[in-house]
């Protein structure tokens, strides 16, 4: 399984484990979707693999302090949406 490949199943896994928000579905999926956009820029797809594996919406909050949440998401996301062409996608 490469890379984008595991990336859409971190997805599937995450959103219907209820953990992942819906705002960030459709940005993610099209990272995972669309590998010849983004194949130059694997270590940041890396990077929102790791997060999506770890995510934990609380993790700003006491006991919750490991994982990634929304707001690392989002940043990694604009990182990549901004060396590619992918203007066409609002992260908000």
């Amino acid at each position: 399984m490469d890379l984008f490949q595991q990336l859409n199943q971190a997805i599937d896994e995450e959103y219907h484990h209820g953990e992942l928000p819906d705002e960030l579905v459709a940005p993610l999926r099209q990272v995972s979707q669309n590998s010849t956009q983004f194949s130059n820029h694997l270590s940041t797809v890396e990077i929102l693999l790791k997060q999506i594996k770890a995510f934990e919406p609380y993790c700003d909050c006491g006991c919750f302090a490991e994982g990634f949440n929304a707001k690392d998401v989002k940043k990694t996301l604009k990182q990549l949406w901004m060396t590619t062409d992918g203007s066409n996608v609002e992260i908000k």
